[in-house]
């Protein structure tokens, strides 16, 4: 069975009974990990119970194809199901997980977590095409996921959050469930149970977010220099940064920069523009772009937000290789910025 990620909650909310196996993949290590924590705690209270719950890595079953099979037909000694909890990277979990699905399941459920697939890697379509068995893509929260998460953290201690910053939330955060958790925590704790979280404060405390090392390549992109980029997208790579994130990341870089364009257009002098943006660019970034507004016209703007746009959906969709997809977009759009900046 394969889940759509608009239809993550409700099938989390109400696993169908035939279910016995749940894959979690993706490139939100975040977002799988609290997934696989929330199915779990629905079959048992204490994970560390020895007695019903069984860990296994992937490079146990690497070893032992058979070791996963067991695990869940183990009896359960106080639950009134055995929970098998796997994580690894992909591959090496693959001939276990066939062999596991293919015997009695009833009184078991297995979770796995898997690290190195994509949408297409032989065990995600195991667990897809399987009667017994669901796959689960968990990917960079969207702006809708953010803001609701925004919304609860901030309702349970009623704290008022302004729309722009809100806003700003939700542009900086998103590439990883775990850090953007850990980062509207943050935020609720500075403000204070029913306390008011304004621009400046968020701005502030957010200014040193992982999601701002993607500035890094948007600027390279639009500034036309290939060596740079070069550099910074090899360093989000050794980061282990997720692509469709440096994709969205370098959307947001370019739409702000499209917001100033048009009010250039309008009259309006390249720095002030800049400034009256909202949510607000951080102030190492503001002469940069107003530079770049020199040579960037609105419709080269436009046209550079499309593909990156059309980019994410390929990588999102499997139709292209994340890195390979992400690099060549961003090296295009460089080539134009060199062009248009002679």
């Amino acid at each position: 069975m394969k889940v759509a990620p608009r239809q993550a909650n409700a099938f989390l909310a109400s696993i169908p009974a035939a279910v016995r196996a749940l894959l979690l993949h993706g490139n939100d290590l975040g977002l799988i990990s609290e997934r696989a924590r929330k199915v779990a705690t629905a079959f048992s209270d204490d994970l560390d119970d020895v007695f019903s719950v069984t860990h296994l890595e992937g490079d146990q079953l690497a070893g032992d194809a058979g070791a996963l099979g067991d695990a869940a037909e183990a009896i359960a000694m106080t639950a009134p199901c055995r929970l098998v909890l796997v994580k690894g990277r992909g591959s090496e979990m693959l001939a276990a997980c066939k062999l596991a699905l293919a015997r009695r399941l009833d009184s078991a459920f297995i979770i796995v977590e898997a690290t190195d697939t994509t949408t297409r890697h032989a065990l995600v379509k195991l667990f897809e095409t399987a009667e017994n068995a669901a796959a689960l893509g968990c990917y960079g929260d969207d702006a809708r996921d953010i803001g609701a998460l925004l919304r609860e953290t901030m309702a349970r201690d009623g704290i008022s959050v302004t729309e722009d910053a809100a806003a700003l939330v939700v542009e900086r955060l998103g590439s990883d469930r775990a850090v953007s958790r850990q980062e509207i925590e943050k935020l609720a704790l500075l403000a204070g149970p029913g306390g008011t979280l304004g621009i400046e404060e968020v701005s502030h405390a957010l200014g040193d977010s992982a999601s701002l090392a993607v500035t890094d390549i948007a600027m390279a992109a639009a500034d036309g220099n290939v060596e740079s980029l070069q550099k910074a997208v090899g360093k989000a790579w050794t980061e282990q940064q997720a692509s469709v994130m440096v994709l969205r990341g370098c959307q947001g870089y370019f739409k702000q920069m499209l917001a100033a364009a048009r009010a250039v257009q309008r009259g309006s002098q390249a720095m002030q523009a800049v400034k009256s943006l909202r949510p607000p660019l951080h102030f190492r970034l503001q002469d940069r772009v107003a530079a770049q507004l020199r040579f960037w016209p609105p419709d080269a703007i436009l046209d550079a937000v499309n593909r990156l746009q059309d980019a994410e959906l390929a990588v999102k969709t499997g139709a292209a290789d994340d890195e390979t997809q992400c690099a060549q977009t961003l090296l295009g759009i460089c080539i134009r910025g060199r062009a248009l900046k002679r």
